[in-house]
């Protein structure tokens, strides 16, 4: 079991990028008078903003959101950012490949992909300047069921939509490039780049629950009208580490209570299905022998 917490990617340290700022339909802002529905970039927030004022305003888009009532709103990332704003419901878009350089400044050894789409292969490379010294490639389809010739040509292709690796060499200020291929549009909801903690060994007991928001409204007739919105995943982590372990694990749990990070069951599955990129909501630590301490931790997916 291990715990990812996230580097911040900023202007400074994301060094390369196949999609520029503003991208293919986005305009960026500049003084003026706008009309309800126009939309406009700020490259200095990486946020996209539409004005709401009827019928129009001459607000900038940071005063306007914070007007009474608002004249602008936020209606999310730009295209280039998207990958970074901890939402996997939002994702940067590329054709064909999708090309990002980080250059971190704190240490990591760690990477992690999340709700990626159109990707039939990706690789990830750590470079010191002169050399690779870390390179991983990566088929993005699943064959875990094709157990014969006949399922492998016949059974349905089953897209990879995660990626998780926690065996870089420890880097700071080292290139990390994460390289990604398709034959159309190529999606990726988050990429979290950081350094892992061990919490011991997930055991069996270690559960999944899927959290649906639609709504669903009966019509009348024994039918349902829905309205479909996003699910997110729940998973309950049971670990068991040895009770030596106690205080820096509960000093560990406590200091990442609001903070967005990637919770892996089994790391050396680089498509693991426990991994999820949320926060952990409830946790609880039972000393079960003078040895051992057993360990439930809730995780709710960020969506």
């Amino acid at each position: 079991m291990r715990v990812i917490k996230p580097v911040s990617v900023t202007d400074a340290t994301l060094t390369s990028s196949t999609i520029a700022e503003p991208d293919s339909g986005e305009i960026e802002y500049t003084a003026g008078t706008y009309n309800t529905g126009d939309k406009r970039i700020k490259s200095s927030t990486h946020r996209v903003y539409e004005v709401v004022a009827v019928p129009s305003t001459t607000d900038t888009p940071e005063v306007g959101i914070l007007a009474l009532p608002p004249t602008w709103v936020d209606v999310g990332p730009t295209n280039k950012w998207a990958m970074f704003d901890s939402s996997n419901s939002t994702a940067t878009t590329d054709n064909l490949a999708l090309n990002i350089g980080v250059t971190p400044t704190s240490l990591v050894n760690s990477i992690a992909g999340f709700a990626i789409d159109g990707a039939s292969s990706l690789s990830v490379t750590v470079s010191n300047g002169i050399s690779d010294v870390y390179s991983k490639d990566i088929f993005m389809r699943d064959n875990s069921e094709r157990a014969d010739w006949y399922q492998f040509f016949f059974s349905p292709i089953i897209a990879i939509n995660r990626f998780i690796l926690t065996d870089l060499p420890p880097v700071i200020s080292k290139l990390v490039t994460v390289s990604m291929l398709g034959s159309g549009d190529i999606k990726l909801g988050n990429l979290v780049i950081g350094s892992y903690s061990d919490l011991g060994t997930a055991v069996h007991g270690t559960s999944w629950q899927g959290l649906d928001f639609s709504i669903r409204t009966p019509d009348g007739f024994g039918g349902f009208e829905i309205i479909r919105r996003r699910t997110a995943d729940i998973m309950d982590y049971d670990c068991t580490l040895p009770k030596s372990k106690f205080s820096y694990t509960k000093s560990l749990l406590k200091s990442l209570s609001q903070v967005e990070t990637v919770w892996i069951g089994n790391h050396l599955d680089i498509n693991d299905g426990t991994a999820v990129f949320g926060y952990h909501n409830d946790s609880q630590i039972n000393i079960s022998t003078p040895t051992q301490i057993d360990m439930t931790i809730k995780v709710q997916e960020l969506i």
